[in-house]
């Protein structure tokens, strides 16, 4: 059972109670004034039958007063009307069963004696009547008493109908009341209550943004807010904890990164020492053979294919080499315009048989960068160089930069095959490539990431295959 039914339900069995404990009093008070109503009328048609019959006594017309008896039982509730000598004789009126219980009653001689009314209960042909005795002094006949007996079932009729008035009023206001208990705690406290529930609910389900609207000043409004600061520090301690879970495990990125180029400097010079000196003596002696053949000698076109070879597994080592090395950067203040004008020219020969389209949307007022510059340009030149590997067929490359907070923010967007969702956590991770065999090392972009890095800048990859690729990366502003 919810609280506010439970508190319904409480308040209208303690109004029930009240309220029954009080018509039960009224009802008492109902009964005793209907009593009380019907002997002050009785009392005052005992006074004017007893005037009546005085008139009547004193000209000795006894048939008068029968008459007069007979039209009194006419009134309701009346059932006989008698006038008893002092002796207990009945003189006038009044019927023959039961009118000996009148003088037998205690109240009777009572009446006589102390000439003073009297009253008490009987029943008469099956039913309770009221006996009502007033004293009178006739002429020539002495003391005498005057008895009314009145049916207390019409005061019992008045009474039930008074009853089933005040039962069913009862009845009313309290369904009145139970409606009111339950408008008001619907709207106080059940409706309060359930917005805690949801919001609990919603929080428990992660929607740490849900709020409960505060629109009371009382305990449930201030239990409200309460809720709503606890769910605002909740959201916080979350935000914190990714914030927190972001950079550990940026910490343990750069931490693999630089174990795998610890593990890289190791290999690459063990293998510049292991087949460094072989592959020397294979060039000279190759280079060495060359003069000694005609061009037409097939023996020179195979001497010539050993010699590039050699000298690409010679670059591929020194790459290695390169990576592996650790070159802290020089700062200066660098101009990104002339970097950036360098890189195309350089490589406007491979951009021009790719059909490769570059813009640069380079502001002349963009500030300089505190970077080395020949890092820098290595940056862009790999770049350019993976973005013209993506577009076989040709595409468009813009290079955009501007300048806000502090930083400087160059993005390059091209038009190529895009990198696959699955792929693009770990472009910047070394040897890990999307190029066919033998197009790429997987070097590129891992010693883009490690130059960034060490200039104190962020770079980062969104791709969407068949759309193209765009790198943001942000340099400091040089401050002198």
């Amino acid at each position: 059972m919810r609280i506010g039914t439970r508190l319904v339900t409480s308040l209208t069995i303690a109004v029930a109670i009240v309220t029954g404990l009080y018509l039960y009093r009224q009802l008492s008070a109902e009964r005793d004034a209907l009593i009380e109503q019907r002997e002050r009328e009785i009392l005052v048609m005992a006074r004017t039958l007893e005037v009546a019959v005085r008139n009547a006594v004193r000209r000795d017309q006894w048939e008068d007063v029968q008459e007069l008896f007979e039209e009194a039982k006419g009134y309701a509730g009346v059932a006989r009307v008698t006038l008893f000598l002092a002796d207990g004789t009945p003189l006038v009126g009044g019927d023959q069963e039961g009118i000996e219980v009148t003088p037998a009653k205690a109240e009777f001689q009572e009446a006589i004696q102390q000439n003073k009314a009297k009253r008490f209960f009987h029943t008469l042909n099956g039913e309770q009547a009221l006996h009502y005795l007033r004293p009178i002094r006739l002429v020539k006949r002495g003391p005498a008493l005057l008895e009314i007996v009145y049916r207390t079932s019409q005061i019992e009729g008045a009474y039930l109908r008074r009853r089933d008035e005040i039962v069913l009023a009862g009845i009313a206001i309290m369904g009145a009341i139970a409606m009111v208990f339950w408008y008001l705690t619907k709207r106080n406290i059940s409706r309060p209550i359930q917005a805690l529930i949801e919001g609990a609910a919603a929080i428990g389900a992660g929607e740490l943004d849900r709020r409960i609207p505060i629109i009371r000043r009382d305990e449930l409004g201030r239990l409200a807010a309460e809720f709503n600061r606890m769910t605002e520090n909740l959201k916080q301690a979350r935000e914190q904890i990714l914030e927190e879970t972001v950079k550990k495990l940026e910490l343990e990125r750069q931490l693999q990164h630089s174990e795998k180029l610890a593990a890289v400097g190791r290999l690459a010079a063990g293998l510049a020492h292991e087949i460094g000196t072989p592959l020397n003596v294979i060039s000279g002696r190759a280079e060495y053979l060359l003069p000694e053949l005609s061009g037409g000698d097939l023996r020179s076109k195979s001497l010539q294919i050993i010699v590039e070879q050699i000298g690409r597994i010679r670059r591929t080592v020194e790459q290695l080499l390169g990576y592996a090395r650790v070159h802290p950067p020089h700062i200066a203040p660098t101009p990104l315009p002339s970097i950036l004008s360098n890189v195309v020219a350089l490589l406007d020969h491979e951009l021009t048989r790719g059909g490769i389209r570059v813009e640069l949307k380079i502001p002349a007022t963009l500030p300089s960068v505190a970077a080395d510059p020949d890092l820098l340009q290595q940056v862009f030149v790999n770049l350019l160089i993976n973005a013209l590997d993506a577009m076989p067929d040709g595409g468009d490359v813009q290079v955009a930069a501007e300048a806000h907070e502090g930083v400087i923010e160059v993005r390059v967007e091209d038009t190529g095959c895009g990198i696959p969702s699955e792929s693009l956590p770990r472009i910047f991770d070394p040897f890990f490539t999307t190029k066919k065999v033998g197009k790429g090392t997987g070097l590129g972009l891992s010693v883009v990431y490690g130059i960034v890095k060490d200039h104190g800048g962020t770079i980062e990859a969104k791709s969407e295959p068949g759309v193209g690729t765009t790198f943001r990366i942000t340099f400091p502003v040089y401050r002198p």
